[in-house]
């Protein structure tokens, strides 16, 4: 094996991703040397950036922030994880520091809690995009970690007796289509929650099914249509609104529909200000959604990770919808600024490291 490999290095916050060089690093203790066969784009990718999340000594920053791969290498201290195990991973950040190791790259070294076994029967391009989306829901639904994590704290469905443990109570999801949206019907399910209620273009009502949808409503119907349906279908208020879109328009109508005492997730962080009246008036529980592993959130989804392979290979969770890109990390900036004009839906871009040129 080589000592250098390519990787998309975003040089400045608000630049373009470039590829480059660098060397191939080795494993520390706790870690794993990955070769990434499928790296996945999120819109994090471009508004991390846009936004100033990241100190100005990040840079240059090697992007991504999903993949799937093979453990090529086993640092010290490492228990679980064998040279040719199959895994998803999650771009991580140094705690003691802001330096980002991201999925954007050839090789890279991970810790094991943002790391997580998938059986060898899942391709590599339909793993990749799987880690995040599953912690973003996972985390603000069920995590119990008391010094941190914000989580509504329900009964996991991983937990004993935990499927099907909210039957009877009703869930709104605005924005199903949505990467985060297609894991909430799929996590709503296994839950037991019914009905499941989502909004989305109707060309995507047979995907959204298939991952449990019970009710899709037309997204571009007017609000008031919107609330009217939902409360129809629930026969009255719903128990747990998680809004997948979380813009003033969503989550105005998921106050709407939420009874007093619900539960509510927000996925954008501090955009539950904009009902701040409601949720006071409904005294509604409330969680942002957070899936980066690190930090306060990390370990909170261990006994998940265990049982993923199984659950794929099952069905009971499903691959979303995905879309290769030609070119490798390459194709990294187009597929970047495509995510941030707002034209991809209901799928998840993925790039192939290893066929960068």
């Amino acid at each position: 094996m080589s000592a250098l490999q390519k990787a998309s290095v975003l040089p400045a916050s608000q630049g373009v991703f470039e590829l480059t060089t660098l060397p191939i690093p080795k494993p520390a203790s706790g870690q794993l040397l990955v070769k990434i066969a499928a790296s996945a784009l999120n819109p994090s990718d471009w508004k991390t950036h846009a936004l100033g999340f990241w100190k100005s000594d990040s840079y240059p920053f090697i992007g991504g922030f999903d993949g799937a791969g093979t453990v090529e290498d086993v640092g010290s201290d490492v228990a679980g994880f064998t040279k040719g195990d199959h895994v998803l991973v999650q771009g991580w950040k140094e705690e003691e520091s802001d330096a980002f190791h991201g999925t954007f790259q050839q090789y890279a070294a991970f810790p094991t809690y943002v790391t997580a076994k998938i059986p060898k029967s899942i391709p590599f391009e339909e793993a990749a995009p799987l880690f995040s989306c599953i912690a973003t829901v996972a985390v603000s639904l069920y995590s119990k970690k008391p010094d941190g994590s914000s989580s509504l704290k329900l009964t996991a469905p991983w937990e004993d007796k935990g499927q099907g443990a909210y039957s009877g109570k009703s869930v709104f999801i605005p924005g199903g289509a949505t990467n985060v949206g297609q894991f909430a019907i799929q996590f709503a399910k296994l839950s037991g929650f019914s009905p499941i209620i989502t909004t989305a273009s109707l060309r995507n009502q047979n995907l959204l099914t298939g991952f449990g949808a019970t009710h899709i409503i037309d997204r571009t119907l007017p609000s008031e249509k919107i609330i009217e349906e939902v409360q129809a279908i629930a026969n009255g208020p719903v128990d747990l609104a998680y809004d997948a879109m979380s813009e003033e328009e969503t989550l105005k109508i998921s106050g709407a529909v939420l009874r007093t005492g619900g539960s509510l997730v927000v996925t954008l962080p501090g955009r539950d200000g904009l009902i701040k009246d409601v949720i006071e008036e409904k005294k509604l529980q409330v969680a942002s959604a957070m899936g980066i592993m690190t930090g306060p959130n990390r370990g909170a989804l261990d006994d998940l990770w265990a049982v993923l392979p199984e659950w794929l290979e099952k069905g009971l969770i499903k691959p979303v919808p995905y879309e290769v890109l030609p070119g490798g990390l390459s194709a990294v900036p187009a597929g970047v600024e495509r995510l941030r004009k707002g034209q991809v839906s209901a799928a998840k871009l993925v790039v192939l490291p290893q066929e960068t040129a």
